[in-house]
């Protein structure tokens, strides 16, 4: 599923953010990046993501090498994965059931399928009622699972959650993890999920990989900070 190989990125203005790292995640995991500020966690999420281009290494998603696409292809690519963001980034002027049919849209998917596949979703997320409301409508939780519901409407193989509890307090923070692992568990989808949540990742017990200065500090089945 995703395999990095002697991954290192190395900015213009000289800072060394990924040095050498080697890693496989297999299908159908759950892994969470953990790490302080600095320690390369935002840099691997985008060089999977095809947001930026590794200096040396491989980067393979599904099998292809993301850091060889064309400019092009990225968002071809892209269909592949979902993103998560701590901040929503819903579309305010769209109700939910819109938002999230944006994610299909863009890929010109038949009418008939955005509607079946929204609905699904939107049962998955527990949001079935929730279709005709706008995100000033929703909690901060709910406003979430309509972001993980549209990062999931294109079936992407791998869902990557970048501090998705970051605006959320504990108990919603618990309910979107419950969330993850439902939608890991029944869509078999693999997830690698960015937190600083300690808190949650001692609850939610997973495979933690640790960066620290670029460098893969630990790499612990079970987990925990």
């Amino acid at each position: 599923m995703l395999e990095l190989k002697k991954l290192s990125k190395t900015y213009k203005n000289g800072v060394k953010a990924l040095n050498g790292i080697n890693l496989t995640i297999s299908q159908g995991e759950f892994v969470y990046i953990i790490g302080s500020t600095g320690s390369g966690k935002s840099t691997l999420i985008k060089i999977i993501d095809g947001e930026e281009v590794p200096t040396s290494g491989r980067c393979e998603v599904i099998g292809i090498n993301v850091g060889k696409l064309k400019h092009s292809k990225v968002p071809i690519y892209r269909r592949n994965i979902g993103v998560v963001f701590q901040d929503f980034r819903l579309l305010e002027a769209k109700t939910v059931f819109e938002n999230i049919a944006f994610a299909l849209e863009v890929i010109n998917a038949p009418k008939s399928l955005i509607r079946k596949r929204v609905r699904e979703v939107m049962n998955l997320v527990g949001l079935d009622d929730k279709g005709h409301s706008f995100p000033n409508q929703l909690s901060g939780g709910q406003q979430q699972r309509v972001a993980i519901a549209r990062a999931l409407a294109n079936r992407p193989m791998l869902l990557i959650a970048d501090e998705p509890t970051g605006n959320l307090d504990p108990e919603m923070s618990n309910d979107i993890m419950t969330l993850l692992e439902k939608i890991n568990r029944e869509e078999q989808t693999t997830i690698l999920m960015v937190t600083h949540d300690r808190e949650l990742v001692n609850r939610h017990l997973k495979r933690t990989i640790t960066l620290d200065s670029g460098h893969i500090k630990s790499d612990v089945l079970g987990g925990g900070y």
